[in-house]
């Protein structure tokens, strides 16, 4: 390739009429043995290179193999070239101060030779090369031809002007950049309400927010000085006259004087400048929709630039000019110097140096200017410090099957895009900080349950407040009855912002309840079996069950739970009332919170004592008012507590038709008829609970009182009787021993063979709870047990006890519960035995016939006669008026005296007999009197009648 050694010359000094040589200067570069680097001529190789028919990237790559040989371009032998170039210019003899010289100034070609193999292809050749080597490769070349002769005016070969383009140096630099941007960026809730490093919940949005430099940047301007040095020649014709004696010379000369003249120059070139703009940024978290969030910049910062490393494109010489002198005439033999006058002409002669700079622009504009300038090419402007630009993204949806991650770690990088870059760096991504985010989906459950004290009847229950406190109180389920729970999405959370107390419906997939017993819903269309997760709407805060007869009372716990909408299918952790604790154990491999809320309430199952209600009377003045017209056969009359049923609606009874059994209770039209003493009168009652057992019972302990027939002047008395042995005996004390004995199966009691049928198979299938039932049934089948059952066993009689108290014990009970066929195959006692879980009790009682009412408290010694001179007429003994025979009732759970379960009438929470079922506290008899009436009060009889009056009684009197 065409190279340029430089030139070199020397001076001849007139020396006694002989030229000898004098200084000499030469330019760095001159010498045909100098060795020369490719990456000083790199646009030449890649420009000669594309001359040959290689493309661009070809040319680039065969220039970086001949770097990477470390190999050097070196002289090709016989391709010098003269340029401008002269012998030694001397003549003799000369005279003083007269000048001659040297200058040599040729050009020649530098070569290097590699083989280049492309990886598993051929050798590159130049198109069209077929492969061969080249001259240049063989380095046998012919020399080429001369150039053309250059002709200088006068009568020598000393060329008229040359010049040569010299740098200086650098006259400053701008140099100025953004070398690496300070990004930053967060994560937020979307509307601001969470504190996403805190906790946000799933099913919320996220914005994503980050900033950063515009652009980064950096530039190197550098301005190279010089001047451009010219060696001109000027010529002067002198007319010599001389005189050598006598004789008279005339002689024409053309002398010559080289002078230099420069001329001074300066560009700017582009040593760096590198330009990339934001084009992204990029955010990694869990919390983001599949992990990542992409913000694009959609900016548009243009920069173009260009340079060329050759001098010779930065400076353009003016061109040389031809200096001619006028001529002069000269008295003597030989010219004189006109270094001066060369000088001043050249100066004049010679024009600016023209200049062009490298180009770069900004956005559009120019900062260095490429336009042709005189001398010095403008100085280039900067770019201005990059503004920070914002990037973001909203509505970014938390996944709702993200489960909780406390503290997820994030990333954040910054993209920018190369826009122009000339000797600089390339720089793409940049990380940055990001705050964590903590996922966190919130749910509570803060269960409670009603507490149905209304129906409590029990002798002793816990305490508690109104309404009941279920973390720390035992809520009652009355058998037989509905029941509510509440399991609100409202409660205490955490106290950061978006959770504390509030309403956590949106996050809660599903709430559940399980009950350790069987329950339906609240219309008894859908039965749930014992331990059954029971799934609630979450919209739905109170639902209402009810609760079925056959479950067996005592106290249970119901569970409770409220599961994220972001709650794995397994081991999502659970935590009491709300998740709040984070973290709280590792779900999917992370630090995680609980994704259930638990709670659990206890809660008493309490049974029911209730429908008391009189049967029958023995008095043949009610015989038609219970028994049809044989005078046998009960037509199912009933006198009730009240006119309300167990729960307190209406019987829709006529109000004759409840208790107490009063002298104006008769239907058919007597006004005063109570009961004559020594008649019995027959009840029933019922029971549902656990009252089952051979050891649970009924007691009843009587009360009496003695009211005056117009209802005046109720109290309460002591009744007295005669036994064969002993007078006046006080009912309740130790010697009241007349025991009543009563049978089950009676046949004026009506009972239905259905319920004696239930006892039967009960009892024949439980023989081993039941006190002797095992002997009873072993010779029998459940059919022959049955029929034994009803024509024997149920008609035995019982001893329920004096008159001061009594005791019905499960001989006198039947089961009145549903049948198999009425409940659900999969109930938590046995289908078949749901018919135990109600009960019937039968009675009866009677007053004796020859009974003796003292008013409570009076002592019969205080008549001042012995009991054995008192008669029935003493005014001691209360006749005038009516006896009142009052029942304390309650249920005896497992054949504890001391501590029953039940009360039907004293529980400390309802009065059945009261609240419940009506009983009214007093009646207008036929007359007009106003009677008042104690709860507890069944019968009326006669102060001063008795059976003994009619027939003898019954009863033992």
């Amino acid at each position: 390739m065409p190279g340029r050694t430089g030139w070199s010359a020397y001076e001849l000094v007139c020396v006694n009429g002989t030229f000898e040589k004098g200084r000499s200067v030469q330019t760095s570069d001159s010498g045909r043995d100098k060795r020369y680097s490719p990456s000083e001529y790199r646009t030449e190789i890649i420009n000669s290179l594309r001359s040959d028919g290689y493309s661009s990237s070809e040319a680039e790559a065969i220039y970086q193999a001949a770097v990477s040989t470390g190999e050097s371009l070196v002289y090709q032998a016989g391709s010098k070239r003269d340029v401008s170039s002269t012998g030694e210019r001397k003549w003799h003899p000369c005279r003083a101060e007269e000048r001659g010289g040297y200058y040599n100034n040729l050009d020649f070609d530098l070569t290097l030779t590699i083989t280049i193999v492309e990886d598993g292809g051929p050798v590159i050749s130049p198109p069209g090369g077929g492969g061969e080597p080249t001259c240049e490769e063989l380095g046998n070349c012919p020399p080429p031809p001369p150039p053309p002769p250059i002709t200088v005016p006068g009568n020598n070969a000393w060329p008229s002007c040359s010049f040569n383009i010299i740098y200086q140096g650098s006259g400053g630099s701008i140099r100025d950049g953004v070398n690496s941007p300070r990004p930053s960026g967060e994560i937020n809730s979307n509307n601001g309400q969470f504190n996403v490093t805190q906790g946000i919940p799933t099913s919320e949005l996220l914005k994503t927010n980050a900033r950063s430099e515009e652009y980064i940047y950096g530039l190197n301007f550098e301005n190279n000085t010089g001047i451009v040095a010219y060696q001109i020649t000027a010529t002067k014709t002198f007319n010599l006259n001389w005189f050598v004696g006598d004789q008279e010379y005339l002689s024409t000369t053309t002398e010559s004087e080289t002078v230099t003249v420069t001329r001074d120059w300066a560009y700017w070139e582009v040593i760096t400048y590198w330009l990339s703009q934001l084009d992204s940024a990029t955010m990694k978290n869990y919390a983001l929709p599949n992990g990542e969030v992409n913000m694009p910049a959609n900016l548009n910062v243009s920069a173009t630039a260009s340079t060329d490393k050759f001098q010779n494109n930065h400076v353009f010489p003016a061109p040389c000019p031809t200096v001619v002198l006028p001529s002069e005439s000269i008295n003597g033999s030989s010219a004189p110097s006109f270094y001066g006058e060369a000088k001043a002409a050249a100066e004049s002669a010679t024009g600016l140096t023209q200049v062009r700079n490298d180009l770069a622009t900004f956005k559009g504009s120019t900062i260095m200017s490429n336009s042709l300038a005189t001398t010095s090419g403008p100085r280039p402007s900067t770019i201005p410090a990059p503004r920070m630009v914002e990037l973001k993204r909203e509505n970014l949806l938390i996944d709702s099957n993200k489960t909780n991650y406390f503290e997820a770690p994030s990333t954040g990088t910054m993209h920018y895009r190369s826009v122009v870059n000339i000797n600089g760096q390339n720089p793409v991504n940049f990380p940055f900080n990001v705050n964590h985010v903590t996922v966190h989906t919130p749910v509570v459950i803060y269960a409670k349950a009603t507490d149905d004290k209304e129906h409590d009847q029990r002798t002793n229950p816990p305490t508690r407040s109104n309404p009941v406190n279920n973390d720390t109180e035992i809520a009652a389920f009355v058998l037989d009855r509905p029941f509510t729970i509440s399991m609100p999405t409202k409660g205490q959370h955490r106290n950061i912002p978006g959770y504390g107390n509030r309403d956590y419906a949106k996050w809660t997939r599903e709430k559940l309840v399980r009950f350790p017993f069987d329950v339906y819903s609240e219309t008894k269309q859908r039965f749930y079996p014992a331990n059954t997760w029971i799934n609630i709407p979450v919209d739905i805060i109170d639902v209402k069950f009810f609760l079925p007869v056959w479950v067996p009372e005592g106290r249970y716990t119901v569970d409770f739970k409220t599961i994220a909408e972001n709650a794995p299918a397994a081991n999502g952790g659970e935590e009491h009332e709300a998740n709040v604790t984070i973290p709280n154990g590792v779900v999917a491999g992370h630090q995680s919170a609980a994704h259930t809320a638990t709670d659990n309430i206890k809660i008493d199952v309490v049974g029911r004592l209730y429908d008391f209600n009189v049967t029958d009377i023995t008095d043949y003045n009610w015989q038609d008012v219970f028994r049809t017209s044989d005078g046998f056969t009960l037509n199912n009359t009933r006198y009730f507590v009240g006119s309300n049923g167990i729960d307190g609606d209406s019987r829709n009874l006529d109000s004759q038709f409840v208790l107490p059994v009063n002298h104006s209770s008769h239907p058919n039209g007597y006004t005063n008829v109570a009961i004559k003493k020594g008649y019995t009168f027959r009840f029933d009652l019922k029971t549902k609970g656990n009252m089952q057992a051979d050891n649970d019972a009924i007691r009843i302990k009587p009360t009496f009182y003695f009211v005056n027939k117009d209802g005046s002047n109720r109290r309460e008395v002591d009744l007295y009787y005669h036994e064969v042995t002993n007078n006046f005996v006080k009912v309740g004390s130790e010697q009241d021993k007349t025991y009543r004995q009563v049978v089950l199966n009676d046949a004026q009691r009506n009972i239905t063979e259905t319920e004696l049928m239930a006892n039967a198979d009960y009892y024949y299938r439980h023989a081993d709870i039941y006190d002797g039932m095992e002997e009873l049934t072993k010779d029998y089948y459940a059919t022959s047990f049955a029929r034994k059952y009803l024509r024997s066993f149920s008609k035995e009689e019982q001893t329920t006890g004096p008159y001061g108290w009594q005791i019905l014990n499960w001989k006198l009970r039947t089961f009145i519960g549903p049948e198999e066929n009425e409940v659900p195959a999969n109930t938590m006692v046995p289908p078949s035995d749901a018919v135990a879980s109600q009960q019937a009790w039968y009675g009866e009682y009677s007053i004796p016939s020859n009974v003796y009412a003292v008013e409570k408290g009076k002592s019969l010694s205080a008549t001042g006669q012995s009991s054995e001179g008192l008669s029935g007429n003493n005014a001691v003994f209360l006749n005038d008026g009516y006896i009142i025979v009052n029942f304390d009732i309650e249920s005896l759970d497992s054949g504890d005296l001391d501590n029953p379960r039940l009360q039907y009438i004293n529980a400390p929470l309802v009065n059945q007999w009261y609240t419940m079922e009506g009983f009214k506290r007093s009646f207008v008899a036929a007359f007009g009197n106003t009677f008042t009436s104690k709860d507890g009060d069944v019968a009326y009889y006669h102060g001063d009648q008795s059976s003994q009056n009619d027939f003898n009684s019954s009863v033992t009197h």
